[in-house]
């Protein structure tokens, strides 16, 4: 079975998600959203290990996360709508956001993460 994620910088490697979810040197820094149905989108993650000299920053497909959600899956992207508040613009923006489209459900998965 192949490692969730290793760390390009310093190869330190975690097995499955709630390892790398309960791991204090993790991080949410971002989300960069999709802005189609048919791309996906990423969480940054920071991985911060004092005296080893890792500082790097990890992007995470949201699909290896949406088991977390158990409410409503909405499919499309509702970026530039009428309702949309245009959160998806800024990658530092981590706010959830009330839109019925699929990037809210990754900003409601989001809130349970770590953040720096």
């Amino acid at each position: 079975m192949d490692p969730f994620k290793i760390c390009p910088q310093c190869a330190y490697t975690w097995n499955v998600r709630d390892d790398f979810l309960k791991d204090p040197s993790i991080c949410l820094v971002g989300f960069q959203a999709s802005f189609k149905e048919t791309e996906p989108g990423h969480y940054l993650f920071n991985h911060i290990l004092e005296g080893k000299h890792c500082g790097t920053t990890l992007a995470v497909e949201v699909e290896a996360f949406l088991s977390l959600h158990k409410g409503t899956m909405f499919t499309e992207i509702k970026f530039e709508s009428p309702m949309c508040e245009l959160h998806c613009t800024r990658v530092d923006d981590l706010a959830q956001c009330p839109v019925e489209c699929k990037n809210a459900i990754a900003r409601e998965i989001m809130q349970a993460f770590s953040q720096c």
